[in-house]
């Protein structure tokens, strides 16, 4: 597993341009986060609007990278993909956000369910003793495993789009049950896990924060994301050659 962790993490340094590759993403996810600034202090002001336009398509155009890192781990390439050509990039960026926003939509709507009964519960959190507590860590608890297995599902179903697969694939769960049962799957997506949750941490603070550590952070984010997907299809792509390994 080491050997894993440790191609992975020198994954986007391979080829004969990975410099430029970084310099390119984590333009991108500058361009990105000081448009989103700039539309957040415009706002409500309909120039917002063309603001957010051009953010959204530099974060759709990082989508469509990720996509492509998918697909070329899944055929087997060792090194990075580029940039170009920017169209089918967009292309891409477009089918991944699609296969995103469908997948965060529980997620989102468990926590807002949940936030939402907690807020209607007529009693003090300090003053409902024990039955107040469990019911709290309760609902946390049911809620962070629901959150952890739609995370689990969603590279899967990245991993149909991924190899050739129709954007309405992404939720055909009889196809993926053999990837999600598979240890092959199950392994990478955890190390890849450890490197995605650290690099959202880094993704809120470019976003909030517009110094030299918030420029650094956008890179970070972007080699973050690059590591975390190139583990990930890694295991998708032993998981689908030998679906009936333990």
């Amino acid at each position: 597993m080491a050997l894993l962790v440790d191609e992975g993490v020198r994954y986007p340094f391979r080829g004969d341009r990975s410099t430029d590759l970084l310099a390119a993403g984590g333009l991108l996810g500058i361009v990105a986060a000081i448009v989103l600034q700039l539309a957040a202090a415009a706002y409500p002001s309909p120039l917002a609007i063309p603001l957010v336009a051009l953010a959204g398509g530099s974060v759709v155009a990082l989508l469509g990278y990720l996509l492509r890192v998918y697909e070329a781990t899944v055929a087997g390439n060792d090194t990075p993909p580029r940039f170009r050509p920017f169209d089918g990039l967009l292309r891409d960026g477009c089918r991944l956000l699609v296969v995103s926003l469908g997948y965060a939509l529980g997620p989102i709507a468990i926590v807002a369910v949940t936030v939402g009964g907690l807020t209607q519960v007529p009693f003090a959190a300090d003053s409902a003793g024990f039955i107040g507590s469990l019911f709290f860590f309760g609902a946390s608890t049911v809620v962070l495993c629901l959150v952890g297995a739609f995370g689990y599902v969603y590279p899967a179903a990245v991993g149909r789009v991924a190899t050739g697969g129709r954007v309405r694939d992404a939720v055909d769960f009889r196809s993926l049950r053999p990837v999600l049962g598979h240890s092959g799957y199950f392994v990478p997506w955890l190390f890849a896990a450890l490197f995605v949750v650290p690099g959202w941490a880094f993704l809120l603070t470019a976003l909030s924060s517009a110094t030299a550590f918030g420029v650094v952070a956008v890179f970070v984010t972007f080699y973050a994301h690059v590591v975390a997907t190139r583990l990930v299809a890694r295991g998708y792509r032993t998981a689908a050659t030998e679906p009936t390994a333990d």
